[in-house]
């Protein structure tokens, strides 16, 4: 029997008229943008409204948003490859396509290159290593062994947990490090009855410290790896070492106050016997090589400065090896999460699209440093900008957006505004929907909605606090 799906105004109103406003948005921005921009900083205004739009409201996947990104620019903006020139004509647009420096014309290679750039490459090395952890065991052995020390109290069972998530999630995905972890614990929570507290304390602690400890590397979440690459593209050198240098002392700070918020919100009323994970069996000879593998690719990234090598080569290099040594194969491969490389391809892309077609200069002339507090008042901003965005779309669509504007303002330190901006698009914890690891934390059905806010507001109001109390201070620390 033939099923009929209804396709009334109930399922397809919402996004038609969302597609629809998106559109004429981006297009009522260009038509203003020309009266006060230059034609091709007017159309990169326009292509930016519109993948807030459609990032936001999420009418495509995020990774067919960031594709049609680039489409657009080739399309638009591009002289050599694109159609930018061809379009200028038919508007009687006498300039040709201008970027930096004007009259340059951009060629479609700048919008496609960023796909084979190092971010990217230490994103898709990052993936097959993590794939290794998981594939060998390698994960879960050290996740069991490295808690049983924690077993002696739920306080320190809460600190174990977060501090656990957050060591995984600086070198592989949060979401593969919350759903390894929440997997992990299912013993622990089994031995604690139904609607008991303390399995929020225990689900929380993961989906916390899984969020926080992506700040540690720029490898630990997209927004870290977008901010990591505008800084170096725009004369501003940072390395892997210099980015932990300013982030980890932040994560750790942030993990022992989410500790202590959660174990008092809450904690269990008396001490129980907790059952905790074991390995049933050691680690294979290939578990083994990837473990040797990770260490050695930690310290080639930590010692960069001193052998030249960029962190998207040693990512490589990694995966080469342990695809040499047979401890990775073609499923592999196959199980790369390509949605989020294309998803960052299409946030390097926009940044570059700002830059190149000179909307950048436009954006530097915003007039930030006039406000009460200057350079402070400018740092509050983009944080409160970066973390309310972030609460209701993907964090690295909004760090897609911010992070460029932050580094084309006229202020100086705009490269510490960026990285505030990258910061706080991961310092979003308040709903189910903010991050992955919050939503694989609410989906597990044992987290009520109201525990998440109110423990997730006071996590995200301390570390903005904290963010923004130390930028001036530390994040020079990092250039």
């Amino acid at each position: 029997m033939t099923s009929v799906i209804p396709v009334g105004p109930t399922r397809l109103s919402r996004p038609i008229a969302t597609t629809v406003a998106g559109i004429v948005a981006s297009m009522v921005v260009y038509g203003y943008g020309r009266t006060a921009l230059d034609e091709m900083a007017a159309r990169s205004l326009a292509i930016f409204v519109l993948a807030a739009v459609f990032w936001t409201a999420e009418i495509l996947p995020l990774f067919g948003t960031a594709l049609l990104v680039v489409v657009l620019q080739i399309i638009l903006l591009a002289s050599t490859g694109g159609l930018a020139d061809e379009i200028s004509g038919v508007l009687g647009v006498a300039e040709a396509a201008a970027s930096e420096p004007p009259g340059t014309p951009i060629s479609a290679r700048a919008f496609i290159d960023p796909f084979a750039s190092d971010v990217i490459m230490l994103f898709l090395g990052g993936f097959l290593l993590a794939g290794s952890m998981t594939r060998h065991g390698v994960d879960v052995a050290l996740a069991a062994r490295v808690l049983r020390p924690f077993a002696r109290s739920s306080l320190a069972l809460v600190y174990g947990l977060a501090a656990l998530s957050a060591f995984f999630s600086m070198w592989m995905s949060n979401t593969a490090t919350a759903a390894m972890m929440t997997a992990l614990v299912a013993p622990l929570l089994a031995g604690l009855p139904d609607g008991h507290r303390f399995r929020w304390a225990i689900l929380l602690a993961i989906a916390f410290g899984a969020n926080i400890g992506g700040i540690g590397t720029p490898i630990g979440t997209p927004p870290n790896a977008i901010a990591f690459d505008h800084l170096n593209r725009a004369g501003y050198p940072i390395t892997f070492a210099g980015w932990m240098l300013i982030a980890v002392p932040l994560e750790v700070l942030l993990l022992a106050i989410v500790g202590g918020i959660l174990h008092a919100r809450f904690g269990p009323e008396s001490e129980r016997r907790l059952a905790l994970p074991t390995v049933q069996r050691p680690l294979s000879p290939r578990g083994k090589f990837t473990l040797g593998v990770l260490g050695l690719a930690i310290v080639l990234w930590l010692t960069g400065g001193q052998h030249g090598l960029a962190p998207g080569t040693v990512a490589l290099l990694a995966a080469a090896t342990l695809m040499a040594g047979g401890a990775i194969g073609s499923q592999d491969i196959e199980a790369i999460d390509w949605k989020v490389l294309i998803l960052m391809w299409g946030a390097l892309s926009l940044g570059i699209g700002v830059e190149r077609s000179g909307l950048a200069g436009y954006l530097a002339g915003a007039d930030l440093g006039s406000l009460p507090g200057g350079f402070w008042s400018a740092g509050v901003v983009v944080a409160l900008i970066g973390v309310t965005v972030s609460t209701f779309m993907s964090n690295t669509a909004a760090a897609a957006l911010l992070v460029p504007i932050a580094l084309a303002l006229a202020l100086p330190g705009r490269e510490e505004l960026a990285v505030v901006a990258a910061l706080s698009c991961s310092f979003a914890m308040v709903m189910p929907v903010s991050t992955p690891p919050n939503a694989i934390a609410y989906g597990t059905g044992q987290v009520p909605r109201w525990a998440m806010i109110q423990a997730g507001g006071a996590v995200t109001a301390i570390a903005m606090a904290l963010l923004l109390a130390g930028y001036h201070f530390i994040l020079p620390l990092a250039f």
